[in-house]
């Protein structure tokens, strides 16, 4: 059974749909249940159904450079992916698309590459949902509904093959009493039908080969039909036309030679015309230049281009003035740099002076600090060595601790002294900082002022540049103008001294072409008439005798057609396999509470092939499908997909449908009644539609997809 259903960036959505055996999405339009059921095709077949099969066909509902989508079971699960890959052609600039899918599954047996994944899918999940539209399934003609239905349940047949079809046509059309009366058409028909049963090719199922054998006797029969017309009508005529042979004859000999002579004519004439043609086109094209050569001497003396600079130069000159000396920064900066390490060293001996001082503090204050443990030691024995205090000692130490306090007193003394001489240093050491920090703001300063003069002095050569290239552009332009002009006026010069001799007698000879050409296309048309005139009498003498054998052809393969069409083999076998499936589908209606016998009709009274269907009511009419209510065809068209379903025996018996926002409250509760009954004949029940009313679900999980995320899910 399916239990989820994923999906990211497809349609514009990204989600994953929990699935629980017997669930309904309801919500407006574009809030996401036909991406469900979209998502669902896909991942089983790799393509949406009925919106083509290619990768790039898919890939129009991508939203993004990559679209995924999956479905999972209780024990597996898998995704396909559909990726944009774009390549560029570095040599011809030329930009190629390609959508490529990949396929990942989960948990994996040792799959190394997207066909074996693929197989896999296919081995698990199977390759056959049953997804219908109902508003698009109502609105398709018989033929379409027949067709849909046949693509579902494929023709087969245990009983119907090449062999028996051969047998039933021997059988049916080549009769003793057929052999007895016309020898002739007998030996026709034989051959027709051996003829006829090598169009169903070896191998081929019984519905390819029915209709190859089909295809093949309906041009046979169109062509041998028109045969027939033509011998018909030629006997007729030919009664009329055989006295004007002899006659047609002799004007064609007499016509051949005439044409002979206008041919030579004709190609001298045309020889000559050729000749002044083309002196004529020479003519036409000095002329052109001619003219072509003065229009332009006069424009370019009319708009003179000069090498006059003046303006350009003063322009450069003004900006060449605006140009200044940067400043020699030099020996400042050396001063500078020279005053910075002057006070680097004495700050750096006043800090070697003040660590001594710190360090000799620290070293008083140490002293100080181990006199005052021993006094502190000596107070605590009381009487007890200092060594340990298991031996007696007598000694008074009371004088050690007026000794360390007059140490004490004098450290304090010396410790004051050197405190007041690193305050000094410190001071010293900031004086330093601030001389060198004044130095450098100085250097700033002046190497600020060298980059202001140099961007400056950029920018005026940059605008000297421009205005070089412009004068040496103008000189350049005026050089060509005088040389262009020069040479134009010394080609005008030459054509005009040129002597050409004039072209006359074109239009006469024109005239003269014309009148042979007339007069051979009248006598090329009384030839090809008289000509067509004999080949007519001459093919209908071949077609009086023909006419019987076409005649005899043309019967023969109406009797195949007919023998093997909806009034023969063809009605019989679909006959054959729509009972079995009529019987199942009664049976799926009884279950869900319709005690009705579904019907299946493929001929009309008058003969003719046709494809309805329904069921009997309770008073024992025929009622067509289309003359049921909405609700009823719904419930018949599920019965009718169970038992395809129930058919084909896929790994995973799932029944989608699309689009029942057409049925209304009570054919809506009708149909989820029904499908409740006969649950147990599938793993999946997904319905979908833009349902806007109340209706009891029990046992469905309803999804409102236009609801907050989390009031999707609710008990109907």
């Amino acid at each position: 059974m399916l239990k989820e259903i994923a999906f990211s960036n497809f349609k514009g959505q990204t989600g994953a749909q929990p699935l629980n055996g017997m669930d309904i999405f309801i919500g407006r339009n574009g809030s996401g249940k036909t991406t469900r059921i979209q998502s669902i095709g896909l991942s089983m077949l790799g393509y949406i159904p009925k919106q083509g099969r290619t990768a790039a066909d898919t890939f129009k509902y991508a939203t993004g450079e990559n679209m995924t989508v999956g479905l999972k079971t209780d024990d597996f699960a898998f995704t396909r992916t559909f990726s944009r890959d774009e390549k560029h052609n570095k040599k011809t600039g030329e930009i190629t698309v390609s959508i490529k899918e990949s396929v990942n599954v989960s948990p994996g047996k040792g799959e190394r590459n997207d066909t074996a994944k693929k197989a896999r899918v296919a081995a698990e999940i199977g390759s056959f949902p049953v997804m219908l539209d109902f508003s698009e399934f109502l609105s398709l003609s018989d033929a379409k509904r027949r067709d849909f239905v046949y693509s579902l349940s494929p023709i087969t047949s245990d009983s119907w093959d090449r062999e028996r079809i051969h047998r039933y046509l021997v059988d049916k059309l080549l009769t003793d009493e057929l052999q007895v009366n016309n020898d002739e058409q007998y030996e026709i028909m034989q051959t027709l039908v051996a003829e006829a049963i090598t169009q169903f090719p070896v191998g081929f199922g019984v519905s390819e080969g029915l209709q190859a054998m089909l295809d093949w006797v309906e041009r046979e029969k169109k062509f041998w039909g028109g045969k027939q017309k033509d011998a018909q009508g030629a006997v007729r005529q030919f009664a009329d036309m055989k006295n004007e042979l002899a006659e047609t004859d002799r004007n064609i000999a007499a016509l051949k030679t005439e044409l002979e002579d206008l041919q030579k004519q004709l190609i001298q004439a045309e020889k000559r015309i050729s000749t002044d043609q083309e002196r004529q086109k020479s003519l036409n094209k000095r002329n052109a230049r001619i003219t072509e050569l003065a229009q332009s001497v006069d424009s370019m003396e009319a708009n003179p281009v000069t090498n006059d600079t003046e303006s350009i130069d003063i322009q450069i000159a003004e900006h060449q003035a605006q140009v200044q000396e940067a400043p020699d920064t030099e020996k400042q900066m050396a001063a500078l740099n020279q005053e910075v390490a002057d006070s680097k060293v004495v700050r750096t001996q006043h800090e070697q002076e003040e660590r001594t001082l710190l360090n000799d503090i620290s070293y008083i204050q140490g002293t100080v600090k181990s006199l005052e443990n021993a006094v502190k030691e000596t107070g605590e024995a009381s009487g007890s060595c200092v060594i340990h205090k298991m031996i007696k000692c007598e000694r008074d130490f009371s004088k050690f601790g007026d000794w360390v306090e007059k140490k004490k007193a004098e450290a304090k003394t010396a410790v004051d002294g050197l405190s007041a001489k690193v305050t000094v240093l410190r001071k010293k050491i900031k004086s330093c900082e601030a001389t060198e920090e004044e130095a450098r703001k100085k250097q700033s300063v002046l190497i600020r002022q060298v980059q202001d003069i140099n961007n400056r002095n950029a920018f005026i050569n940059k605008s000297i540049t421009e205005l070089t290239k412009q004068k040496n552009d103008r000189m350049a332009a005026a050089v060509e103008y005088i040389n262009k002009l020069k040479l134009y006026r010394d080609e005008l010069s030459k054509l005009k001294a040129e002597v050409v001799e004039p072209v006359t007698g074109l239009d006469l000879l024109e005239m003269q072409v014309k009148g042979i050409q007339s007069r051979m296309d009248t006598v090329k048309k009384s030839v090809a008439d008289k000509e067509e005139a004999k080949q007519t009498i001459i093919n209908m003498q071949k077609a009086v005798l023909e006419n019987r054998a076409a005649g005899y052809k043309a019967d023969c393969l109406k009797l195949i057609f007919e023998a093997l069409g909806a009034k023969g083999i063809q009605g019989e076998l679909v006959k054959e396999i729509l009972e079995p499936i009529r019987a199942e589908i009664g049976g799926n209606l009884k279950l869900m509470g319709f005690n009705h016998e579904p019907f299946f009709q493929t001929e009309s009274d008058t003969g003719k092939e046709i494809f309805q269907f329904g069921w009997v009511n309770e008073k024992g009419h025929s009622v067509n499908f289309d003359a049921l209510s909405t609700g009823q065809q719904t419930v018949f068209l599920v019965a009718m997909m169970l038992t395809i379903i129930d058919r084909a025996q896929p790994k995973l018996r799932v029944l989608v449908m699309d689009d029942l926002n057409h049925l209304d409250r009570n054919n809506f509760q009708m149909l989820i009644n029904g499908l409740g009954k006969v649950k147990d004949k599938l793993d999946n029940i997904i319905l979908a539609g833009a349902i806007e009313f109340d209706f009891a679900a029990d046992g469905w999980n309803v999804y409102d997809l236009s609801a907050e995320p989390e009031e999707v899910k609710r008990s109907a």
